[in-house]
Formats: C-alpha cells, sequence, structure tokens
C-alpha cells in the first residue's frame, strides 16, 4: 500500500512538473540535413535537455513562403507554444511576428534580428511591446572582416606584390547575417589599395552554385591573363564548392590559391587541417544553445515577477586555424553537444542579460567530465 502511494506521489510531482514546463518552438529557415541548420537545432536540443525545456523543431526547408506559412500556423494554435524562436532569414520573419501579437507566446530571434526598415512595423523589446523578448546575435561583421584580413595575410606571404586578385562569394543579399559578413569582408578591401576584388557573386549557400560559379571566374582569369590568389568564402559549404572548381581547374587550394569559409563544420576543420583552406570561421550555431539558456532565464525571473525583456545579446565568433583545430577537436570534433554542461551559463541572479559569457574558452571550460 506504502509502495502505490510513493508511487502515486511519484508520478503526481512528475505529471505536475510537466505542465510547467517551459514550451518552446523552433522554427528552423534551413532543410533538414543541411549541417549548419542541424548543428543549430542539435546544440538547442542539448541545452533543452539539460534546463528540462519542452522542445519543438519545425524546418521552413528553405522556402520563405512556407516559412512564414508554418510560423502563422504555430502562433493562430488553440494552444501555441510559450515562447517562439524565429530567424529572420530573407527578411521573412516580420508577417509571422505580427500574428502572434496579443497572444501569450513570446518571441526572441535568432542569428539574423529584423532589419531597422522592419522596426516601424515590428517594434523593439519594451514593456509595451511584450511580444518581442529580443535577439542573440552573432558578430558576422567581425568574422567577415577578419577571414578578409587573413586572406590578405596569406596572398602577402605567398606573392612578391600586389594588386592580389581575390573572388568573393556570398551567401544572399537579403538575409541580415549575409549582409554583416559581406560588408565586413568589403571593409577590410577597403582599406587595402593592394587587394583587387574582381568579382563578389552569390551561391545561395550552396556548395555546386558555388562550384560553378568559381569554375567561371578561373576560366575568365585565364582568359584575361589573370592570376587570382584568394578566395572568400561566405560558409565551408561555398569553400568546399570553390575548393572543387580549383582542383578541377588544377590549381592547388590552399598553396596556389588562398582560401577561407566558415560554419566550423566536420568538412571545413579538415579543409584547415589537410591545409586546403586558412581557417574556417564560426561557432554561431551555438546561439541554438544560448537561446535556450536566455529563455531559461528569462522565464524564471517572469515567474518571480521580473518582466524586462532580454533585448539583443551579441556574441563574438572564432577562427579555427592551424594553431587551435587540435584543442577544438579533441574536445568537440566529435560534435556532440550533450557533453557541454549548459546550466553553468545561466546568469546568477545579481547579474544583467548583458553579463552573458558565451565564448570558447568557456565552453570548453563546461565539458562534462565522463
Amino acid at each position: 500500500m506504502i509502495k502505490t502511494l510513493l508511487s502515486l506521489s511519484l508520478s503526481t510531482l512528475l505529471y505536475s512538473t510537466s505542465l510547467q514546463a517551459m514550451e518552446v518552438t523552433f522554427l528552423n529557415p534551413g532543410k533538414q540535413g543541411e549541417r549548419f541548420w542541424d548543428m543549430v537545432t542539435e546544440t538547442m536540443q542539448a541545452a533543452a535537455n539539460d534546463l528540462d525545456i519542452e522542445l519543438e523543431v519545425v524546418y521552413a526547408q528553405r522556402n520563405r513562403v512556407k516559412m512564414v506559412e508554418i510560423g502563422q500556423q504555430i502562433t493562430s494554435r488553440n494552444n501555441p507554444p510559450d515562447y517562439l524562436i524565429l530567424v529572420n532569414e530573407e527578411q521573412a520573419a516580420e508577417k509571422i511576428f505580427l500574428s502572434s501579437k496579443g497572444s501569450k507566446t513570446k518571441t526572441l530571434m535568432l542569428l539574423n534580428d529584423f532589419l531597422p526598415p522592419q522596426r516601424a512595423k515590428v517594434g523593439y523589446p519594451k514593456p509595451d511591446n511584450p511580444n518581442l523578448l529580443g535577439a542573440v546575435i552573432p558578430d558576422n561583421h567581425g568574422a567577415g572582416r577578419r577571414m578578409m584580413q587573413a586572406l590578405h595575410q596569406c596572398a602577402k606571404a605567398t606573392n612578391d606584390s600586389g594588386p592580389y586578385h581575390m573572388l568573393a562569394i556570398g551567401g544572399d543579399q537579403l538575409t541580415p547575417a549575409s549582409i554583416d559578413r559581406n560588408r565586413g569582408a568589403m571593409s577590410v578591401i577597403e582599406q587595402q589599395a593592394d587587394i583587387k576584388l574582381d568579382r563578389f557573386l552569390y551561391a545561395n549557400w550552396n556548395q555546386q552554385e558555388a562550384s560553378d560559379l568559381t569554375d567561371s571566374y578561373l576560366k575568365w582569369a585565364t582568359r584575361n591573363d589573370i592570376q587570382p590568389v584568394g578566395i572568400w568564402a561566405a560558409n565551408d559549404p561555398i569553400a568546399m564548392g570553390a575548393r572543387d572548381a580549383l582542383k578541377a581547374n588544377s590549381v592547388k587550394p590552399g598553396s596556389d590559391v588562398c582560401l577561407v569559409g566558415l560554419n566550423w563544420s566536420a568538412q571545413g576543420l579538415e579543409m584547415v587541417r589537410n591545409g586546403e583552406m586558412l581557417l574556417t570561421d564560426g561557432g554561431h550555431f551555438l546561439a541554438g544553445a544560448w537561446s535556450m539558456v536566455m529563455l531559461y532565464d528569462y522565464h524564471q525571473r517572469s515567474l518571480k515577477g521580473e518582466t524586462a525583456p532580454l533585448g539583443r545579446v551579441d556574441f563574438q565568433m572564432q577562427s579555427i586555424d592551424r594553431n587551435n583545430i587540435d584543442q577544438y577537436s579533441q574536445n568537440l570534433g566529435d560534435e556532440n553537444w550533450d557533453k557541454i554542461d549548459f546550466r553553468g551559463f545561466s546568469l546568477k541572479p545579481s547579474q544583467g542579460y548583458g553579463e552573458y559569457d558565451f565564448s570558447l574558452q568557456k565552453v570548453l571550460s563546461h565539458i562534462k567530465s565522463h
């Protein structure tokens, strides 16, 4: 009898706890199977597990129209989630957020925040705009700049003098992260007179499109007796496409032409290790986990009556090159994000939302012992 009562009490406790669990829906704009967006989901789920958050992930399959439709379906549910995580991919998040106004659902922007022209409609995270909590945003401008600086240094080290002919391949011209990353690269070019940017093209984040664009560029360069020395690729799949085209044209990536990418993907890390690529910048996929930490802190404080919005939290990205690739690979090369103790990133009661430390150093120091 006592055993039965204990069992019932435990069941009641677990049921009660589950009712109070935070419900979060992430509308992932990418395709399932697209490594970067899967990594965002994986880190988000790992943090959700640590923080006892009930997480739902829905993929929009890189379809802007479909993303808006799915988002509006989520906000119009009879029982919508407590929190909605949106990405302003191709500036398509505006309609989704506006459809949540007046509901219980609060929105956190991830990776791509609303652009200034959109603010007239969506507003800012303020007490009189309770559905908008804020954003967690990586420093894409700094990443793009750092990548181009490394490319310039490589060009100078492997060539006697300029001008240094280069190709830049961006992702797209609409997504805020892409715009910032592109501007970061251009800020270096504008300061360095010896860089000759022959083309700034766009591959829609696609490896095959990047390969085709690079192939056309190399053939144009050959016809015009131009020797390219560097390719700036907005992410690792674009860099992989550029590498494929270089090899197909008997040009050796890493020695004949310097190459940079971004994502910290397994393929990108391997290209750094084998010398085909200078570096892969990144760490921004961890924004998935950081969004969970931030929502957890907000939720816990809101239960105590603290309703101040999160606001915008910016975090730095970082390059992985041949100097630090072993340290990263030994700790996180297996991409097992469950080994990170994400509870360790939650704020203390005395800390404000501007005091988060989402650095790689802290990530490495919070790997759980086996």
